[in-house]
């Protein structure tokens, strides 16, 4: 009798010991400090095959009932806390939004060439190259650069582990392919470092429009969600930085607001949308962050706050085509990427 009596007992105890085990190390791994996730991410999604991209089927209806359109978030980003850590280079998609057409026709196989050479530099840091044809996107009457925002939006579709997004114009070249993107750009010491403080968001010609509204002069970098650059002029969409966030998402569909912004006749298209926006709202300026323009988005022309000079990351061709000079601008600049040799020092106009 005494031999039943015991061996319920140890039963007992073992069941105990063993429940005692499994909520010590689920408490101990609930407890696991948030940055394991944001720097390893276990719960990633696996993509097993190559991303297929359909360039050819044009997608029907308003582009905003595209599935892509509400691309997820990660968990660290929920609400407006944000989060910011350096980017791994694979999490890291550069992205040009065009259909080959434009202004930029009149430079030869312009598309092909800045592909090509765009690979090249993903395959050097181990980034993800995508191009997406605009010519696909429904956006009704508005005109055809509007396309990039939903661009914009299936790159992070696509790739669902993308935390940073490049938007690159094709008239740009990468002149100086051994800036890291991650390191020099994207990490959060180098926004830190980097981003112009109580800088004069740009209306035209600052002496004759004065907006008298400025970039904060103190900032959270965890909230900076899109890094963009201003000419002489205005802010300039031909190189930007979006992360995958909840702010970049509502800021994407604002610009994108048919009867606001994209269906309405300014002249800058996308590139007023987010400039408005920076203007009218508080909200979006404490998540737009400016970089020096020369950071990525130097032109051809200009002085040393402006214009191209040696170690540069890219150059840009905007507005080329006023003067016929994209063709002759291109094939210069292009004969010289990647060149170690004093070419164009600061200090030269």
């Amino acid at each position: 009798m005494q031999g039943f009596q015991v061996a319920p007992r140890r039963t007992i105890i073992l069941a105990v010991s063993v429940i005692t085990i499994f909520i010590i190390l689920f408490k101990f791994y609930g407890d696991v400090p948030v940055d394991y996730y944001r720097n390893y991410g276990p719960g990633e999604t696996l993509q097993l095959f190559p991303v297929k991209v359909d360039n050819e089927k044009p997608q029907p209806g308003y582009f905003k009932a595209q599935p892509e359109w509400n691309f997820d978030i990660p968990a660290t980003a929920k609400g407006w806390k944000g989060y910011a850590k350096t980017p791994r280079s694979r999490d890291i998609v550069v992205l040009t939004a065009s259909d080959g057409g434009g202004h930029n026709s009149q430079i030869p196989n312009v598309l092909e060439r800045v592909l090509q050479d765009r690979q090249a530099y993903c395959d050097k840091h181990g980034y993800t190259n995508l191009w997406l044809n605009t010519s696909r996107y429904d956006i009704g009457d508005a005109h055809r650069t509007w396309s990039k925002i939903p661009a914009v939006a299936e790159a992070f579709y696509l790739y669902p582990n993308a935390e940073w997004v490049w938007l690159i114009d094709t008239d740009i070249i990468i002149m100086t392919p051994d800036v890291s993107l991650a390191d020099d750009v994207l990490a959060p010491a180098a926004i830190k470092k980097g981003l112009m403080r109580g800088t004069p968001i740009l209306d035209g010609q600052l002496k004759k429009n004065p907006t008298n509204i400025f970039t904060p002069k103190d900032f959270r970098v965890e909230d900076i969600d899109i890094l963009i650059t201003q000419d002489h002029q205005s802010v300039n969409t031909g190189s930007t930085f979006f992360r995958r966030t909840a702010v970049t998402r509502w800021i994407l569909e604002m610009m994108a607001d048919y009867t606001m912004l994209m269906g309405q006749d300014h002249v800058g298209a996308e590139q007023d949308a987010i400039k408005h926006l920076m203007l009218e709202h508080q909200l979006v300026r404490n998540h737009v962050g400016i970089y020096p323009q020369r950071k990525f988005n130097a032109y051809v022309q200009g002085g040393d706050n402006m214009g191209y000079r040696d170690g540069d990351l890219a150059v840009h061709f905007a507005g080329c085509w006023v003067g016929g000079k994209c063709a002759e601008w291109f094939e210069e600049f292009w004969g010289k990427k990647g060149h170690k040799d004093q070419w164009r020092p600061a200090g030269q106009h």
